[in-house]
């Protein structure tokens, strides 16, 4: 069974993959699902790596994300949830699209940081004017 090393170490066992383009996944636990997705972070697959059941690292891929995946429930006989099949879509980040967030994301800190200087200022000049 090949397997997924994340950023963050977490290794994930997959039932098969498409190069870094997509992985599939069968989970008899719905919860166990929902934890491999909460794993699946821009930051987890900035840069992870690829590896075949031999151990050999088969892509090291850099700067994807998964924004979709497609999930299939398998039924047993008696009509209970016996597991879900699921195919993990991974894509490459926008990074134009990064860079404008993380120039936002600056930027909101510079304003912050000007709205606190700002008002210590403010409460500098009344307290040497004499208001307080």
């Amino acid at each position: 069974m090949d397997k997924i090393i994340l950023k963050d170490g977490t290794i994930v066992e997959i039932e098969e993959s498409s190069n870094g383009g997509s992985f599939r996944m069968h989970f008899l636990d719905p919860q166990y699902y929902l934890t491999i997705l909460a794993k699946l972070t821009q930051d987890n697959l900035s840069a992870y790596q690829v590896q075949t059941t031999e151990g050999l690292t088969s892509a090291r891929p850099e700067n994807k994300e998964c924004l979709n995946q497609t999930v299939t429930p398998i039924w047993t006989d008696e009509g209970t949830l016996g597991g879900l099949d699921v195919t993990f879509y991974i894509t490459d980040i926008d990074m134009l699209a990064k860079a404008v967030k993380n120039l936002q994301a600056g930027q909101q800190m510079l304003q912050y940081g000007q709205d606190v200087q700002d008002g210590a200022i403010a409460e500098l000049a009344g307290m040497v004017g004499g208001e307080e």
